[in-house]
């Protein structure tokens, strides 16, 4: 599946950004724009017709649950966000929220293991 400019373009930001994400990865399911399987984040780069597409809307809701029952969060993020001159601002938000979800996971893990031991 070939990737859009908009899903590239913010590929090469957040590789640029040290981000270990991965261009149009299978899931077995479906394609995602960009994924960060180290954070457990996908990235859906999404066009206009993804709003006013009631069948699109749908179909994006399905994929996300789908993603969400293996323990992954979606983050959607719109073209005019890359298109608009917002690209450096989007990549840098984007590392943010990775690096506190990355955190949360390592935070998790010792309190489940924290709890763990108390058995």
């Amino acid at each position: 599946m070939e990737s859009t400019p908009e899903a590239k373009a913010l590929y090469n930001a957040l590789r640029g950004r040290g981000v270990p994400a991965k261009l149009e990865l299978f899931d077995g399911f479906k394609h995602i724009d960009i994924a960060i399987p180290a954070a457990m984040v996908n990235i859906e780069v999404d066009g206009g017709h993804h709003n006013f597409d009631k069948r699109q809307a749908l179909a994006d809701l399905k994929r996300t649950y789908y993603s969400f029952k293996k323990g992954y969060l979606t983050l959607r993020i719109p073209n005019s966000l890359i298109t608009k001159g917002n690209l450096d601002e989007t990549a840098d938000y984007i590392v943010d929220f990775l690096n506190e979800s990355v955190n949360q996971l390592e935070n998790e893990s010792s309190l489940s293991n924290w709890f763990k031991s108390l058995f």
